[in-house]
């Protein structure tokens, strides 16, 4: 350089001092982002508090909850569910236990000694009694206002052969004989003449209804069908074609899987089926047998019999209700399991013997549920006065790039713990919410056929220690005497709606106001996520742009420092030239000035 000087740390200086308003812009930045987070993270506690006062406060079963007892559970086991009120229950005598039908091939189902294989296509087996003709599908589509159907032109219907209707899955009983008239729900009028099918009502809009019928094609197949009975005595039905490509494990899956409620397998070591009802209890009305077959595969190739003297070895299928005595009157019930006011009581043997079994408030359960709610308010109310009341240490701006590269990761670790006190200080937004709460637990509630009308009705008080800041104390003893006399009151004082709401839903109220709030101010939940949608985002925004523009400004700059250095070294080289050429002329080659 013809000047001798350092050109590039003298640039590094001018632009370090045009650089520090744009450090401040950073710092500033750094600051509500530090703020941001920490407005998240406390919203992240407001939300959990704000579930927990649902779950813990307004959930019936907070309050609600009970626990059964049993004299002697390996007779009878009781839970109670939720409820209001006390009960007892003294069973004195259980004549017999609930059992579900069950019924099994009379005989093997094979010829020879040879097992059977239940996935071999029926078509490979050997003496079944097939029926000549293919298995068609035809598919039609409801539309909600029309009972009567046609079937497609090219249909050719075979009379002589069973019709399955189904209508999303539901079969339905096919009468051929008569007319229209008393057709019922659950059945459909089949006319082969005309090709039409007709519903006691209009099939509901796009359900489908599948129409299984056989033609004179060529193939073989077989029909099954059974039925059973539903809670009210319906009858429920599966029926199905079976073709030679099918297994006896595909016909019997596809009975488990329907809607008639049986279980069907296959023993290979006794060369049985077994067939048995998947509820307990006695359905049919008319006191036959629960499991009907018809006539067909079931009862030619399976050798299950129904109820019919034709039937010698008819196998008494079995079913039978619960039958017991309780608190002196005699009655059944379908199952072992059944539920008398808030208790399910399940029997297990049969006794003579007086088993009494009862429910009570699950005191442990509600008291636990409004300790943890306090402690849950008493944590929130601590951290939030203590952000509010932390002072910002504005001797400790966050660090710049430069700041950083100078010191080691323990001084940047002490100096951010400094830099980032008092994110949250002194916000009045946040105080006035904390206030609100305040108020909310302090109100009187009027319940109807309670005494329970404040938070020290329940042994709930402020703290005397005004530092504290209205920190909430328990008196166990208070609380637990007061919810096991008064469950009901006690959920109503917390949770009942109306004019005069409980203090749970006021309270609740005002944190979700807060919640709000601060995600107005710091996003991150409620759908904000974009920092056009919340205050502290678009004053981010807006220091990006100042930093920006200012980092346009600082290249502007730079290259006007340079442009004025080489100019300079440019005029000075030029001068050291000219200066040069002047003292060679006057003294080169031996030339003296005189």
């Amino acid at each position: 350089m013809a000047s001798g000087m350092d050109i590039d740390q003298m640039v590094d200086d001018l632009m370090r001092a045009e650089r520090m308003p744009q450090d401040k812009y950073v710092q500033e930045q750094t600051f509500k982002s530090w703020q941001m987070d920490a407005y998240r993270e406390l919203n992240t506690m407001v939300s959990a508090f704000e579930q927990s006062i649902f779950d813990r406060l307004l959930a019936p079963g907070s309050f609600l909850s009970r626990t059964g007892t049993s004299s002697d559970s390996s007779l009878a086991s009781v839970t109670s569910s939720s409820g209001t009120g006390s009960s007892q229950y003294t069973l004195s005598e259980v004549n017999q236990l609930a059992r579900a039908a069950i019924t099994y091939s009379t005989e093997r189902i094979s010829d020879g000694d040879e097992a059977f294989d239940s996935s071999q296509p029926l078509g490979e087996v050997a003496g079944l009694n097939w029926e000549d003709g293919t298995v068609q599908t035809e598919l039609l589509r409801g539309d909600g206002e029309k009972e009567s159907f046609d079937f497609a032109e090219e249909t050719t219907m075979n009379d002589e052969h069973p019709v399955i209707v189904k209508v999303d899955g539901v079969s339905h009983t096919v009468i051929r004989d008569g007319d229209l008239e008393g057709l019922e729900k659950g059945e459909v009028f089949l006319d082969t003449g005309n090709q039409t099918l007709t519903f006691a009502e209009p099939v509901a809009n796009s359900a489908r209804i599948e129409v299984k019928y056989v033609d004179d094609d060529d193939g073989r197949f077989m029909y099954a069908g059974a039925k059973t009975f539903g809670e009210a005595g319906e009858e429920l039905r599966h029926q199905g074609f079976i073709t030679e490509e099918d297994s006896l494990q595909n016909v019997l899956n596809e009975f488990n899987d329907s809607a008639i409620g049986i279980n069907a397998f296959y023993d290979s070591h006794s060369d049985q089926v077994s067939v048995s009802r998947t509820e307990t209890g006695i359905y049919n009305s008319n006191g036959g047998d629960e499991i009907i077959f018809d006539d067909g595969f079931f009862t030619d190739f399976l050798n299950l019999q129904n109820l019919d003297e034709d039937h010698v070895n008819y196998i008494d299928q079995g079913a039978q209700n619960a039958s017991f005595t309780i608190n002196g009157l005699d009655t059944e019930r379908r199952s072992n399991t059944f539920t008398l006011d808030h208790l399910t009581i399940t029997l297990h043997d049969e006794f003579d013997q007086h088993v009494t079994v009862s429910s009570s408030v699950d005191t442990d359960a509600i008291v636990e549920n409004i300790t943890e709610f306090v402690d849950e308010y008493n944590a929130l109310l601590t951290e939030v006065h203590e952000k509010l009341g932390e002072r910002r240490n504005r001797d400790y701006p966050p660090l710049t790039d430069e700041q950083r590269r100078e010191m080691t990761e323990h001084e940047i670790e002490l100096w951010e713990e400094q830099a980032q006190s008092g994110l949250l200080s002194q916000d009045r937004q946040l105080g006035n919410f904390m206030g609100q709460m305040r108020v909310n637990l302090y109100e009187t509630i009027n319940v109807e056929g309670s005494d329970i009308e404040h938070l020290n009705d329940l042994g709930i008080t402020t703290s005397d220690d005004y530092l504290e800041r209205g920190r909430l104390e328990i008196d166990e003893g208070k609380l637990r005497s007061t919810v096991e006399e008064d469950p009901e009151g006690a959920f109503n004082f917390f949770s009942q709606t109306g004019a005069e709401r409980g203090i749970a839903r006021n309270l609740r109220g005002t944190v979700n106001g807060m919640e709000e709030a601060i995600s107005r101010e710091a996003g991150g939940s409620n759908g904000r996520h974009q920092n056009h949608q919340f205050a502290l985002g678009r004053e981010m925004n807006r220091l990006d742009d100042r930093i920006e523009n200012f980092d346009r400004r600082l290249e502007q700059a730079e290259n006007r420092y340079w442009r004025q250095f080489t100019a300079m070294e440019q005029a000075m080289s030029q001068a050291n030239s000219q200066s040069e050429m002047l003292y060679n002329f006057m003294f080169g080659n031996g030339n003296q000035m005189m």
